[in-house]
């Protein structure tokens, strides 16, 4: 099955074998080999062989036979021979009585000197009638509602069972057509599959439809299935150093900081911040080890600690902040230990006169607050004013900042057709979120202080209320949680109040 690729998504185009549809190989010959004798034919019954010899009009080469000849369904494999121009496919075992099989020929064959190639398939039963049912699906991501080519879909008798009884695989607009199906009840998985072995792996994005689906002549629906990846078993790791002082470090939410352990000894709590919820930022301090070691639990990861590191300035950044704001932020790479305030100033750019302003700082992270409003500011923070744990200094720094009012914004309302239990709303500019809000019980939400512009948004709902978005869950047999796509965009005008309609019943 792992043979498959893109292979039955562009078959339905083809009527039967004996049409053949050609690729264009150039103004020379734009004909792909055409067969001109076979034991076996399009819509066949009773097929006993066991091989299907097919003789072109010209010599021919084999392309990737293996991946690029197959049957479905599979209950055999497949030898592939080549002589001149006579291709012999030979059956391992002997096919199932009275079953319907397509067997898909797709670009495998090609002219020696033009390199064309085609798409052929053969459909034929063993028995005395065929089976002739379809059925439809689309496939598209779960979290980007984006359609995905090239997802393999199975159709599989028994929950239980890793390999399937059909498979087709979408096109390029996230399309999956069944051929030739025999009626019965089925499950319905869908995967990406990256290692092309025709099982669905942990690492694969995947989609079920959990309950069996009954195929008959009166089943007409398309089936919308969603793929996701599922949650990962996370591993502490991609430990680096941000010189001169600071050890960023992957850690997942689920294992214990409490004792975390620098080159043997217990990092204390002053020394230890989280970075988000799976990451965490370390304060070395001061040492002159080159060689420092991380203990997280049973973990222990190694990281240099080169001299030129450790000699290094401390770093400062200015962080950017969407939205009003009556502070700002400064970043710095090492943990602070000291800050001369004497060294730090605020200038109103219009007439250069000094801006007074509170300071605070927990960690990395300094907070300074202006006393009073300007539209144009400049940060100078001179050589020297922040000492880090590692007792080095910072080098000097400047920004020019652009202070926006309040009546340089818009906001929003937004109005929700039911009621959200618990989800996350994000607030998209162009393709970048901007900004999350969380929302419980609500059927409205205000989204305040939003540049002029045009924004779209995502509605993350939150089944389990625990806070974030889940993928798919195989073992608890649980689909991927809805998302809501609202593509056509909200235009914000500065100093206005816009209320906008949103329908969150789910599709």
């Amino acid at each position: 099955m792992a043979r498959f690729l893109a292979l039955i998504s562009t078959v339905f185009l083809l009527f039967s074998c004996g049409q053949i549809g050609t690729i264009s190989g150039g103004p020379k010959d734009e004909v792909a080999p055409q067969i001109v004798q076979t034991n076996l034919s399009d819509k066949q019954l009773n097929f006993q062989g066991q091989q299907v010899q097919i003789t072109f009009d010209e010599y021919i080469e084999l392309v990737k036979p293996n991946e690029q000849i197959v049957l479905v369904p599979a209950d055999t494999k497949l030898a592939c021979k080549l002589s001149k121009k006579t291709l012999d496919i030979s059956f391992e075992n002997a096919l199932i009585p009275n079953t319907t099989y397509t067997l898909y020929l797709n670009g495998a064959v090609k002219d020696v000197t033009e390199g064309n190639d085609s798409l052929m398939k053969f459909t034929f039963s063993t028995g005395k009638q065929m089976d002739s049912l379809r059925f439809h699906c689309s496939v598209y991501d779960a979290y980007s509602k984006e359609m995905l080519p090239k997802v393999t879909v199975g159709l599989y008798n028994h929950w239980e069972d890793a390999k399937p009884r059909y498979f087709a695989q979408s096109n390029g607009e996230g399309m999956v057509r069944f051929d030739a199906l025999k009626a019965g009840d089925y499950y319905v998985k869908s995967f990406v599959d990256v290692n092309q072995d025709g099982q669905i792996q942990v690492n694969e994005k995947q989609g079920y439809r959990f309950e069996s689906l009954h195929l008959d002549n009166t089943y007409q629906d398309t089936l919308n299935m969603a793929v996701s990846l599922p949650v990962q078993i996370d591993k502490v790791k991609n430990a680096r150093v941000i010189p001169p002082g600071i050890i960023g470090l992957h850690l997942p939410a689920d294992r214990s900081r409490d004792r975390i352990q620098l080159n043997g000894q217990i990092i204390d709590i002053n020394r230890l911040i989280g970075a988000g919820e799976d990451s965490v930022l370390i304060a070395i301090g001061s040492t002159k080890e080159t060689d420092l070691s991380l203990v997280v639990e049973q973990d222990t990861l190694f990281v240099r600690y080169p001299l030129k590191q450790q000699a290094a300035k401390l770093g400062v950044q200015f962080i950017e902040k969407e939205g009003l704001q009556d502070r700002f932020f400064i970043s710095c790479s090492d943990f602070i230990q000291f800050i001369d305030t004497t060294k730090i100033q605020l200038r109103n750019m219009e007439d250069s006169s000094l801006v007074s302003y509170s300071i605070d700082y927990l960690a990395h992270m300094i907070e300074l607050t202006p006393k009073k409003g300007c539209r144009n500011l400049k940060l100078v923070v001179g050589e020297g004013a922040i000492v880090g744990l590692t007792q080095n200094k910072n080098a000097a720094f400047q920004k020019e900042i652009q202070w926006k009012l309040k009546r340089e914004f818009g906001d929003l309302t937004m109005m929700f057709s039911d009621t959200i239990d618990a989800g996350m709303i994000q607030v998209i500019q162009k393709t970048e979120v901007i900004r999350t809000i969380e929302i419980q019980r609500s059927t409205k939400l205000l989204v305040p202080n939003l540049l002029p512009g045009e924004y779209t948004f995502k509605i993350l709902l939150d089944r389990n209320k625990n806070g974030k978005w889940d993928p798919v869950s195989p073992e608890t047999k649980t689909l991927a949680e809805e998302v809501l796509l609202y593509k056509a965009p909200v235009k914000i005008r500065a100093n206005w109040e816009i209320e906008s309609t949103f329908d969150v019943r789910k599709e």
